[in-house]
């Protein structure tokens, strides 16, 4: 569905699944540690990108109180910046030439529910 998407082994981490009509259309990849989660992987099946997939999974997590949620997303994904900007995520750090395949920087970003 996504090769763009990092290889994760699931031992260890929380994996949430969104289907239509019985078809899986995303996955989101979390670990929490403490009071703070990483998103290591949010995809969404190309025919059902800009239909609320996304934000659906993500959704749960903003809500949980005073949590800090990060992840990290290649500079060129403009889409998925823009998500997460409007999801009330902030730059906070970049990670230089963090991205193989094209070599490319990470943008760190985080969200905080408080």
């Amino acid at each position: 569905m996504s090769p763009e998407a990092s290889q994760w082994d699931p031992e260890g981490f929380d994996v949430t699944v969104a289907e239509v009509a019985g078809r899986v259309v995303g996955f989101l990849v979390t670990r929490a540690i403490a009071d703070e989660v990483e998103i290591l992987n949010l995809a969404v099946d190309p025919v059902n990108r800009r239909s609320g997939v996304a934000r659906a999974l993500v959704r749960p997590l903003l809500e949980m109180p005073s949590v800090s949620v990060f992840l990290e997303v290649r500079e060129s994904n403009t889409a998925a910046r823009g998500l997460y900007q409007t999801l009330r995520f902030h730059e906070v750090s970049r990670r230089r030439g963090y991205y193989e395949s094209p070599c490319e920087d990470g943008i760190v970003m985080k969200f905080h529910s408080c």
